[in-house]
């Protein structure tokens, strides 16, 4: 069963990178919009409820993107470990 997956794994992989890449790109980019509203905005007291350290979550993001990408060869060592425990059951 652990070979089902070939060479798909490295693609899903890159993908999932340049995704959590993005994602974090997207923190950051709101991050400095908000920092830039904070100090040109009338606004300034609802704009100080929001999150005030959301580039803290950028590296959280990223943190999770790359648990994403381990999670196939994990799934697929799981997948062996358990067909070698069934066979020799049987």
């Amino acid at each position: 069963m652990a070979s089902r997956r070939g060479g798909g794994g490295e693609r899903e992989g890159s993908v999932k990178s340049r995704v959590g890449d993005g994602i974090s790109q997207a923190v950051q980019s709101t991050s400095n919009l908000l920092r830039l509203m904070q100090e040109t905005s009338p606004t300034h007291a609802r704009l100080m409820k929001l999150p005030k350290n959301l580039l803290t979550k950028a590296s959280t993001i990223r943190n999770t993107g790359q648990v994403l990408e381990k999670m196939p060869l994990v799934i697929s060592s799981l997948d062996a470990n358990l067909d070698n425990g069934l066979q020799r059951c049987s």
